[in-house]
Parts: structure tokens; C-alpha cells; sequence
């Protein structure tokens, strides 16, 4: 059976998909103990690599020594570039770190393919390979996270142990984002109640899928590039899996009247697609009996972090082992209650037993 792969996008920033890619990483990691856990970090900004590495301070310095060694998904774009492009360079499997050796906090199922801010850089190398001038160019420039993941796989399945890859990208559409959707087979889309969140969603149908939301949509060439090029290429892409509203009030009756209505719009543009293009989804969105929280059962909520996020960034240590004290961040005490974890706690669990 395939290993399942999560792909965590939105075609928006600020929808909280690092956040939730760390908690949810994190958290099946220690609820599976017999399954290997590994997140890719294809961001930039490379937040969720220095979360699991310990924090601020410590996790930016342990990142710094990857990205010295050029042990990251940026480092090994610019190898594979320099010695050989067509082809795996045959130490693939050297670029994922056991998480738990960096930072005790971890599960010691973790592993991490550290993110980098050179990918935006590679950008230019992924672009040069998928234009040169020999047949299936722009699959291979497209494939190198896939060889990544594969490798990995590869060494790491002979022990008999489940697999589970966790994927966080930036919100923009550039070509090592098409290599990560090429690289899941199922996507989480973190979503907040606001205009620009749905639009979000909306672009994220017509970029992947090349599927516009109505009629009232142009079918826009640039939306189609990838969906064409992938379809040309004999490539599958991931399905839709779960949207997870991030950010949510933990009492809709006492929201604003724009708030509810940006929930309502998610939740009527998530039955929309799925009625319209059931083909786009896994078979079990909407079964009804995983959805408890009294929303409609279209969307999950995740509870704002808040206070319980910025702890988290800092002390780089699981939800779940959150304690209800002060923290010291930047020479300030942070109180985490109890009434902040058990409620995000509780949601995150319900999207876990989603998977």
C-alpha cells in the first residue's frame, strides 16, 4: 500500500498551515510510535524546521548548520544540479535528520527534511532543468522530491514500518511548489474565515486541478500550465482530503456576522467542488460521522493557538506536553493555561483521527 502523503496548502498566506503542519506532525508522531513520521519543509522561510529543531535560538542554529552543510531540500537541488542532473545522486536519504537527536522535546519517530531560503533561489535551477532541450525535462525537474521521498522510502521500508509524510509549502505557486504537490497524494487545506482565505481556495482548484469554482471563472491559460503539463507527463495529482479552519471561535454564535458568513461561504465552496468534481477528494470527505463539532460537518475547526502558538515557536516542545505555568520568551513570562491547550488540544485530535 502506498504511503500516505500530506500535502498542508492554501493559495494564501497567514491561514496558519506551518502551525498546523508542526502540531499535526508532532502529535500523530507520538500517537503512532510504530510508524515513521517525516516532515518536508518546502518553505522558505523554513519556520517548521526550526520549530522541530528546538525553538528560537536553538532551532534557528541547529537549521544554520544544515543549510551550512547543505544538508536541506535546497541543498540537494543545487547537488543534484551540480553532479548529476537526470538522475539520483545516490545520497538521497542523507538529507532527512532523526528530529529527536536535535531536540529531546521530539517523538523519536520524527524525521525532518529541513527547509531552506535558497529554494527560492533553486527556483531558477528547477526552472533551467524543466526547459532544457530533451524529452521529459520538465517531469524530471518536477520529480526531485519525489526521488527525495523515494529514496527514503526505499531504505527506510525494509524495517516493515508505516510511513507518514507531512509537507508545508508557501503560499505562492512557484515550481518547487509544483514539485511539492507532485510529491502527495492527499492534500489538508488550512483555510481562515476571511475573503482572501476563500479566494485562496478557489486559486488552489484552478492551479493544481486547472478547475474553476463557476462558470463566472475565465479558464485563464497560466491557471492550466501545470494541470496540462502534468496531465501531458502521465503524473497523478494528490486529492483533496480535509479543509481545516484555523483560527476558529470557539463560540460561532457570539462572531461577528462577517465571520460567520465567511464560514458559511467555506463550507458551501467545499460541497460545491466536491458535488461538482468528486473525483478531486478521498471517498470518506464529508462522511458524516467524523465530523462532531456542530459546524455543518463540511469543515474542521482548529481553536486559535493565540498565546499557545508563540510558546510553542519559542520552546519548540509538543502541544500536548504544554503545562499550565509561565514561560520564559524574550525575557518576558508567557502564562499557558489549561483553558487555551484542552480546548486546541481537543481539535487537533478530531483532525488527527481524520487521517
Amino acid at each position: 500500500m502506498e504511503n500516505i502523503k500530506y500535502l498542508l496548502w492554501n493559495n494564501k498566506g497567514g491561514v496558519g498551515k506551518t502551525f498546523l503542519t508542526y502540531m499535526l506532525s508532532v502529535e500523530y508522531a507520538i500517537k503512532n510510535p510504530a510508524e515513521d513520521v517525516v516532515v518536508i519543509d518546502a518553505c522558505p522561510q523554513s519556520n517548521v524546521s526550526e520549530m522541530l529543531l528546538g525553538g528560537n535560538g536553538i532551532g534557528e542554529e541547529n537549521l544554520e548548520k544544515f543549510r551550512s552543510n547543505n544538508m536541506t531540500i535546497a541543498g540537494y537541488i543545487k547537488d543534484r544540479y551540480e553532479r548529476s542532473r537526470s538522475s539520483k545522486i545516490g545520497t538521497e536519504t542523507n538529507y532527512f535528520s532523526l528530529v529527536h537527536t536535535y531536540n529531546k522535546h521530539m517523538p523519536e519517530n520524527l524525521y525532518l527534511l529541513p527547509g531552506d531560503v535558497d529554494l527560492d533561489i533553486c527556483s531558477t535551477i528547477i526552472n533551467y532543468l524543466g526547459t532544457a532541450p530533451e524529452r521529459g525535462a520538465w517531469k524530471k525537474s518536477r520529480w526531485l522530491l519525489c526521488d527525495l521521498i523515494e529514496s527514503f522510502e526505499s531504505r527506510k521500508g525494509t524495517n516493515g514500518r508505516k510511513q507518514v509524510f507531512f509537507i508545508d509549502c508557501n503560499p505562492s505557486f512557484s515550481n518547487y511548489t509544483e514539485m511539492a504537490v507532485l510529491a502527495a497524494n492527499r492534500i489538508l487545506v488550512p483555510c481562515t474565515a476571511d475573503a482572501a482565505s476563500i479566494r485562496g481556495i478557489r486559486n488552489l482548484f484552478k492551479l493544481i486541478y486547472g478547475v474553476p469554482y463557476g462558470p463566472q471563472e475565465l479558464n485563464d491559460e497560466v491557471f492550466l500550465m501545470f494541470s496540462t503539463n502534468a496531465r501531458d507527463a502521465g503524473l497523478s495529482l494528490p486529492l483533496v482530503h480535509r479543509f481545516v479552519q484555523n483560527k476558529s471561535r470557539s463560540n460561532l454564535a457570539d462572531a461577528a456576522q462577517a465571520f460567520k458568513s465567511h464560514v458559511q461561504e467555506i463550507e458551501e465552496l467545499a460541497r460545491h467542488m466536491k458535488t461538482q468534481h468528486p473525483h478531486l477528494f478521498t471517498q470518506d470527505l464529508f462522511t458524516q460521522d467524523l465530523f462532531t463539532q456542530g459546524n455543518g460537518g463540511e469543515v474542521l475547526n482548529v481553536k486559535d493557538g493565540n498565546t499557545l502558538a508563540t510558546i510553542i515557536n519559542h520552546v519548540g516542545q509538543p502541544l500536548t506536553t504544554l503545562q499550565q505555568k509561565k514561560y520564559r520568551i524574550y525575557e518576558q513570562d508567557t502564562q499557558a493555561n489549561n483553558s487555551q491547550i484542552a480546548p486546541l488540544v481537543k481539535d487537533i485530535m478530531i483532525v488527527l483521527n481524520t487521517l
